[in-house]
């Protein structure tokens, strides 16, 4: 090799060290660095709101809908997979207080989301979805919003012969992973995984009722260990007064998108947001399994592992039992 063949290559190769030590400062990323295995970016996406329920329009009763998205896609902006899940909570003042005693995904649920009767094709909620999972793989962004008209079902044939739900909601949560999708640890031969959880909170003598709905996507190699993580979580607050609910009703941010909005820097012992300590959390899972990363938090379920704890002080035991389940299905 000439002298300046050998600059070129050692040049070459700096280039790309800075550029894959961009991605995550975690050490476990140096998987695939010897081997041909493409890269892929991993993205998820939350579109959450409040509104009547559907069923029941009065001040007594409400839905609160977040349908999520999490991807893989390549270099030319493909979806090589994506998964979809939905939680749809109903609480209702006039049935325990708002309690509501089933909080499954509608992906959770299969045949107790009980669609199949009542649908054109005999399919329930989860097999329309797996439906439209398929069709998705191997579209852009643009491709996945072609498919459907402007009244949000299916207009493409191939789409429409297994899914002829809503699909309006899933097109704009798809697009919107693949547009926050980044280089964050994933092979394009990883598996994606997708988990919701919703749990249900009083505050103030039971005069705000809120859920609370962790999720977390998740790629995993061939020995179940993560090569990329990416969490999120939405609070959906509701003030109860004079037996009904006060709420202000739409679309709401989840806590990565309130970012600076969400106020926990000023309170926080480590001065950092929450998305902040979430993105520690999420590079902290990186090279770990679905039992290690349950067994990174104690009694007080914040951080007792020294690494997490060095950038992620805030109550960790739900998102890591969240990313945990996502990791393990």
């Amino acid at each position: 090799m000439t002298k300046m063949k050998k600059v070129l290559a050692l040049g070459l190769a700096g280039v790309l060290a800075v550029g894959f030590a961009a991605c995550s400062n975690s050490a476990s990323d140096d998987k695939n660095t010897n081997t041909q295995t493409a890269t892929a970016k991993t993205g998820m996406a939350i579109i959450s709101q409040i509104k009547d329920d559907e069923y029941n329009k009065s001040a007594t009763a409400l839905e609160i809908d977040s349908v999520a998205a999490a991807v893989l896609v390549d270099a030319d902006g493909k979806i090589i997979d994506v998964k979809i899940d939905e939680a749809q909570t109903k609480p209702d003042l006039t049935k325990d207080n708002g309690n509501v005693s089933d909080l499954r995904t509608k992906l959770d649920k299969k045949e107790d989301y009980g669609m199949k009767g009542a649908s054109q094709i005999g399919k329930e909620w989860y097999e329309q979805v797996a439906a439209f999972e398929a069709w998705a793989k191997g579209k852009t962004a643009d491709e996945v919003k072609a498919g459907v008209d402007d009244t949000g079902y299916a207009s493409d044939a191939d789409l429409k012969a297994g899914c002829t739900i809503y699909a309006g909601g899933f097109t704009s949560v798809v697009a919107k992973a693949i547009a926050n999708a980044t280089e964050c640890g994933a092979s394009a031969t990883d598996t994606l995984k997708l988990s919701l959880t919703t749990q249900k909170y009083y505050e103030s003598n039971e005069t705000n009722l809120q859920y609370d709905t962790d999720y977390a996507a998740v790629t995993t190699d061939a020995d179940g260990k993560v090569t990329s993580c990416i969490i999120d979580a939405s609070q959906a607050k509701c003030t109860i007064a004079n037996g009904e609910f006060t709420v202000e009703k739409g679309e709401y941010k989840s806590k990565k998108e309130l970012k600076e909005e969400y106020g926990m820097k000023g309170t926080s012992p480590i001065g950092k947001e929450w998305y902040e300590q979430a993105a520690a959390f999420e590079n902290w899972c990186k090279g770990k399994t679905a039992d290690e990363i349950k067994a990174c938090y104690g009694d007080d379920m914040s951080a007792s592992d020294a690494d997490l704890k060095a950038g992620c002080t805030i109550t960790i035991s739900s998102i890591a039992e969240n990313t945990a389940k996502a990791a393990t299905k």
